[in-house]
């Protein structure tokens, strides 16, 4: 979903170091991805998946900034989104396949991912389909593809969803509280996208996004999902949610943990979808000190 709102800041005059980095292109097997990459390149790579519809301009440029301040960090449009080629696949297991096609061209042997709301189906499946390239995931917004756990989805977000163009307002009530505080910290955030240096902004073109909604409904209705295989999803995992996310309700994320051998959770209060750009800095900050942990075994 994309709701541009006006800002008193230019759109190409740089606030966060993130806002000046240019995107880099690799030839797959798949497609030609965009990518852009930030921080020191030492260490293991940080790989973020998006949203439903996003992409590359659709990470929060603060919350880029501290991920990246120690840790090399790397987001990518996958097949048929953004600044990549082709078309999106309609399952997260072609989804997967296309980032390890991705990781593979691009030579980066392991990796941790973050997958935010769909691209935490995609984290998930790419950890069990091809684990020999991740080392640890983080799954934010998102749920494990399980009907029997998943409450139903609140009304006003299925009606928004599937519009071509939603209006600001109805992107704030899907991705933050539906209060005042809620609104106020959704447009906070949101005044901080879109305002890359290169003056450049890539949308999802709708006949991949609609492919994507059909991926999302077929996962939530547990179709060539994650549930039944989280017994297998050994790889250390970190799974966060809003306590108010009317899109993916964060009981699922406690029925994961559940079931997932080797993972964690939090639970933000007084948030929504959109938690990881709510609180930036704690969730920035819970996530390198999950990365960093010894005391689990990868």
């Amino acid at each position: 979903m994309h709701s541009v709102i006006h800002s008193r800041r230019s759109l190409n005059v740089a606030t966060y170091i993130s806002e000046t980095v240019d995107v880099e292109y690799v030839d797959g097997e798949q497609a030609r991805y965009g990518y852009r990459q930030f921080g020191p390149r030492t260490g293991v790579p940080l790989v973020l998946l998006h949203r439903y519809r996003g992409t590359l301009d659709d990470w929060d440029p603060k919350l880029l900034d501290l991920l990246s301040a120690d840790r090399h960090v790397i987001a990518v449009d996958n097949v048929g989104v953004g600044y990549s080629t082709g078309d999106a696949p309609d399952n997260a297991a072609a989804m997967a396949d296309g980032v390890a096609d991705f990781l593979r061209a691009a030579g980066f042997a392991t990796v941790d991912l973050l997958g935010w709301s769909m691209g935490g189906f995609v984290t998930q499946m790419v950890a069990l389909n091809h684990p020999e390239l991740v080392r640890r995931i983080v799954v934010a917004g998102s749920g494990p593809g399980e009907p029997s756990i998943r409450p139903p989805e609140d009304p006003r977000s299925l009606e928004i969803r599937p519009k071509v163009a939603p209006l600001l307002e109805e992107t704030l009530l899907l991705f933050y509280p539906d209060d005042e505080d809620g609104r106020r910290v959704g447009r906070e955030a949101t005044e901080r996208f879109y305002h890359h240096e290169s003056g450049e902004v890539r949308f999802t073109k709708e006949s991949s996004w609609r492919n994507q909604a059909i991926a999302i409904d077929a996962w939530n209705a547990g179709e060539n999902s994650a549930w039944n295989r989280l017994e297998e999803l050994t790889k250390p995992t970190f799974v966060a949610n809003g306590s108010h996310d009317i899109m993916e309700d964060s009981v699922q994320s406690f029925e994961m943990v559940r079931k997932l051998p080797n993972a964690v959770m939090t639970l933000f209060s007084r948030s929504g979808h959109a938690f990881l750009f709510q609180y930036p800095d704690l969730f920035a900050k819970l996530t390198q000190e999950f990365l960093d942990d010894d005391t689990f075994a990868d």
